[in-house]
């Protein structure tokens, strides 16, 4: 199985007694309200998923990240991992000092070694990481709702996340043991932030016939997420059903990541591969338009991406896929001849569309079994 990123699984739990010794000792450390989106980091730190991080970064690597997009050993890096607090939290912290991170709940699950302050600018790190200060766009939008001083420092975990969805939240090490135990060597990493349609199944199995490809690893990002998205238990109810009934259990398996969703055209496609490399995935499929929202990015610049950065994942490129009514199938341009007439799009604004307005989803682009879960109440976030 492919190595993690760096050449080593980075993690950083601590231990049960100590981590008990830690919690019984809350009081007397001083505590830190991160945003949602580094809550996530901040684990996915710990178990290993953003290897060789050990930490939240410094300045010198953020400045590297985002004006060179490269970690300060070399390494390809395309998204800022860093904590940013307000003034008034800032403040209250010192460089030396072991802080508690909490959760959404206020809860304390993560210890950070403060090793450093400095202040962003959130406008250079918005035009350089998404392309834009537009605030239309979610996570820009985001990132002028935080603060603008960073903390940076090794994290040590002390418990793991309580998520919505935990059931098939894997750690890189769980999930190369799973992987392991089903004989795989090179698995193919399928990213997704919607429910499935026949699109979606079609990359997947053409991925599957692959000689050089043991297994699939499908794992939507299930954790913070834009309004309109749909609700991270949606996902991964209709991925389970269709899962389960039209694949072999011994050649894919469904994991979910809880991160915040990055909406950064290509640069989050690099990122997401980097991430899924240290799951033990070898290969990562790429299709249009891929972490992109509005039209910010070029639908096939994370085709591109690959080409100049080598981040040792190969990557499955797609071109947009669709049904063709006289082809009678899922196809692509590459192998249907016909008009744009004879398609029908299997664009996620186009079911969301219908489900709003009370419509059924052609059979042509989504399973039935899903289409049912979509036509649910309350499956959209508001």
């Amino acid at each position: 199985m492919i190595e993690p990123y760096g050449g080593k699984l980075v993690e950083r739990i601590a231990n049960q007694k100590e981590a008990e010794r830690i919690l019984s000792q809350k009081d007397e450390f001083k505590h830190i309200r991160a945003p949602e989106e580094q809550v996530y980091d901040a684990e996915k730190i710990g178990i290993g998923a953003y290897s060789p991080l050990e930490g939240f970064m410094g300045e010198d690597e953020y400045e590297k990240v985002i004006n060179k997009n490269r970690l300060s050993n070399g390494l390809p890096w395309t998204i800022p991992i860093v904590l940013l607090l307000d003034e008034s939290q800032a403040d209250k912290i010192e460089v030396s000092d072991q802080v508690l991170v909490e959760d959404t709940k206020r809860y304390p699950f993560a210890l950070l070694e403060v090793e450093q302050k400095y202040k962003i600018n959130r406008s250079e790190m918005a035009e350089k990481v998404y392309g834009t200060t537009d605030t239309a766009h979610p996570n820009v939008a985001d990132l002028y709702s935080m603060g603008e001083f960073a903390i940076a420092g090794k994290i040590t975990l002390i418990r793991r996340l309580s998520l919505p969805v935990s059931k098939h939240e894997l750690s890189p090490r769980e999930a190369r043991e799973r992987f392991s135990s089903l004989g795989w060597k090179t698995i193919a990493a399928y990213q997704a932030r919607n429910p499935p349609h026949l699109a979606h199944e079609y990359i997947q199995r053409i991925t599957l016939e692959r000689e050089d490809v043991d297994g699939l690893f499908i794992q939507p990002i299930v954790g913070k997420l834009k309004k309109g998205d749909y609700r991270p238990e949606i996902i991964m109810r209709a991925y389970e059903v269709f899962v389960d009934k039209y694949y072999p259990s011994n050649r894919v398996t469904l994991g979910s990541l809880s991160i915040s969703m990055r909406y950064a055209g290509p640069k989050a496609v690099l990122f997401y591969a980097i991430v899924r490399r240290n799951y033990g995935c070898s290969h990562y499929i790429v299709g249009r338009d891929q972490a992109g929202v509005g039209n910010y990015y070029d639908p096939y610049a994370g085709h591109r991406i690959f080409d100049e950065y080598d981040v040792g994942v190969k990557p499955v490129r797609y071109n947009e896929t669709f049904y063709c009514r006289i082809c009678e199938s899922m196809v692509s341009s590459k192998v249907c001849p016909h008009p744009e007439e004879a398609h029908i799009s299997t664009s996620q604004t186009r079911i969301r569309k219908l489900l709003l307005e009370g419509k059924p989803i052609p059979k042509e682009i989504i399973r039935p079994e899903v289409a049912e879960i979509l036509a649910g109440k309350d499956v959209i976030l508001n």
